[in-house]
């Protein structure tokens, strides 16, 4: 139209379009422009802009979201972005840790604890212990390159088969690679060639292979065993530390908290309580090789000691449960009120549909009574949904990972008779 305004309204439907298109090429959801999130108040918005006449530029900048955490990562992922504060891009953190507040760390935490100095440290290390039983197994690493190479075992492969067929190569051997530059090469390779998925596979923590590694490594200690370290280095001769973790989940079983806490006794008196960052920094575990100098925990003092130390790390969990309750409860208040304000729109909207219908008094009413169940039987169930998704349990699940002892005694003295402290 050469009509200045019905070719401004025009514009702003342009613009809803070009957004459309852009969601759909980037595999993004076009909802996520306006963040509202309901149809009707994407209508309202819309209405709004028509009818004050707003440029369709300023219509599309407000439209424009902020780059959010996912862009970040994924900047940081390609190399694109700036690196984290307070490490290289390149940086990678060990598996399966996590930081003292229950965080996985991020681009602006402090790389959580670890024994290890990397992903790649950490599966090399395992690798070796499960070769140490399994001749069979073979991989390769380069370190320098940071490459892992492994023809995948029987079990391993079990693990791809909810994956699609292609993510497994037909042979079994997998590439993982920590390097960004190299998987950002693999990933447009594929590209090139029209294939589905990368021939090298990121190592993350979330790889099925570290998943796999995870298990095997949790696996080489019986039910109700821990390993005992005698003699670690940083610790006074008298001194024994249990080293435990505590897993609160919420009510459908998902970790939402996970905190690792050392209990530390002098004799049978009891010691401080200890992160386990300041742990590490004492023993100089996983930062020097420590020699087995083939000494004996006090098994039986250890047995005394052990439920104190447990009961003592689980009302240290339970206190971080509490915390972690307290903060979640605003969000959680603030999600049900958003769903409630949205049921209520529903229900308005459908007595509005209703009372503009010629139909029958009795037909209208049971369409109402019906549409009626239909709206609370799925707010319902989000509803409750959101409470199992966001609900702690009262209970944390508690694990022994090992205990740690000062000098302990010599070998071959009235001690060492006993079967190494395992149980």
């Amino acid at each position: 139209s050469a009509n200045e305004t019905i070719r401004g309204d025009t514009r702003i439907l342009e613009v809803l379009a070009e957004k459309d298109e852009q969601a759909h090429r980037n595999i993004g959801d076009p909802s996520a422009f306006m963040r509202v999130h309901d149809v009707e108040a994407e209508e309202e918005i819309t209405a709004a802009a028509v009818a004050a006449g707003e440029a369709a530029e300023r219509f599309d900048a407000r439209l424009t979201p902020a780059a959010s955490e996912g862009d970040d990562l994924l900047a940081l992922f390609l190399g694109t972005g700036p690196p984290p504060p307070g490490g290289a891009a390149g940086d990678t953190d060990a598996a399966g840790d996590t930081d003292e507040a229950g965080g996985t760390g991020g681009a602006d935490a402090p790389a959580p604890p670890s024994l290890f100095a990397s992903d790649l440290a950490y599966c090399e290390a395992a690798l070796h212990r499960l070769r140490a039983k399994d001749r069979a197994l073979r991989f390769e690493t380069d370190a320098a390159g940071g490459v892992l190479t492994l023809d995948a075992p029987d079990d391993l492969r079990r693990r791809f088969d909810t994956f699609p067929r292609e993510v497994l190569p037909r042979d079994g051997r997998l590439t993982l690679t920590a390097d960004r530059r190299r998987m950002r090469e693999a990933m447009a390779d594929s590209r090139r060639d029209e294939a589905a998925w990368p021939a090298v596979h990121w190592l993350w923590r979330l790889n099925p292979v570290v998943g796999w590694l995870n298990d095997r490594m949790t696996a080489a200690f019986g039910r109700h065993e821990a390993p005992v370290l005698a003699g670690v280095p940083g610790l006074a001769a008298d001194e024994a530390v249990f080293l435990l973790s505590g897993l609160v989940p919420n009510r459908r079983g998902h970790p939402l908290l996970y905190e690792w806490v050392a209990v530390t006794y002098r004799g049978e008196r009891r010691g401080a309580l200890l992160p386990f960052g300041e742990l590490l920094a004492r023993t100089g575990l996983g930062r020097r090789a420590v020699a087995n100098r083939g000494r004996q925990a006090d098994l039986p003092l250890l047995r005394r000691l052990l439920p104190d130390a447990v009961a003592r790390a689980r009302e240290r969990v339970v206190e971080r449960r509490r915390g972690f309750e307290n903060r979640v409860n605003d969000k959680l208040n603030r999600e049900l009120a958003a769903l409630e304000a949205l049921k209520a729109r529903q229900l308005r909207r459908l007595k509005l549909r209703l009372e503009r219908s010629d139909q029958s008094e009795a037909f209208k009413r049971a369409r109402e009574e019906r549409a009626r169940r239909d709206i609370k039987t799925i707010f319902d169930e989000y509803l409750t949904w959101v409470e199992d998704t966001m609900t702690t349990e009262p209970q944390p699940w508690m694990r022994v990972a090992c205990v740690m002892t000062g000098e302990g005694v010599e070998e071959g003295s009235g001690l060492a008779g006993q079967a190494p402290g395992r149980r």
